[in-house]
């Protein structure tokens, strides 16, 4: 689980400095008309609809694991608006409260 968590922290970094970066270069507002923009590039298309299925992935896993729906649902919104600098953060902690056990990790204290 140490690996799992420094991998986690590290990835958490790096989107973190990214996005910060991008922040400060361009300011927030082009972000989401670069982003559908690009759906008319196959390649920009292929990768952002990549990104997008994974990111309702995620919100679906998060949603599922949290003991309570109207808890689940916005912690599942926060990983589609906010991407990986959630995410990462979220399974980070999860990882704690799992107390080192996979299958509670991956289905949640109700479920496991």
């Amino acid at each position: 689980m140490t690996i799992l968590r420094v991998v986690l922290a590290v990835a958490w970094m790096t989107i973190l400095l990214v996005g910060v970066h991008a922040v400060n270069s361009m300011g927030l507002a082009p972000g989401g008309k670069v982003f559908f923009e690009d759906f008319a590039h196959p390649w920009r298309a292929q990768y952002n609809a990549d990104f997008s299925i994974h990111l309702l992935l995620m919100a679906a896993w998060i949603t599922y694991r949290e003991r309570n729906l109207a808890v689940g649902l916005p912690l599942g919104a926060l990983a589609v608006l906010l991407g990986g600098t959630y995410s990462l953060a979220y399974i980070f902690v999860a990882t704690f409260r799992a107390g080192g056990n996979v299958e509670t990790l991956l289905l949640g204290k109700k479920k496991a």
